[in-house]
């Protein structure tokens, strides 16, 4: 599993990739839970999971980072 901590205005995200050809990503945050993906065509990232619907998720940077740190599986 590979892990990093990505800070996005003064917030920290903790992000996991349980698996290494698979890209969907676990983000941890104090207020809450998410899964992304990158559509591997288009290459835009979307939300797969989200438990609190009202928090604004800077889902750009985040998606970003991963790319710049992880790298993505196409």
């Amino acid at each position: 599993m590979k892990s990093i901590h990505i800070n996005v205005d003064q917030e920290i995200y903790k992000v996991e990739q349980a698996v290494s050809t698979i890209n969907i990503y676990k983000i941890i945050h104090q207020k809450g839970f998410y899964e992304i993906t990158r559509n591997r065509f288009s290459g835009k990232w979307k939300v797969l999971l989200q438990t609190d619907s009202s928090e604004n998720f800077p889902l750009g940077p985040i998606g970003k980072a991963i790319e710049e740190n992880l790298g993505v599986v196409n």
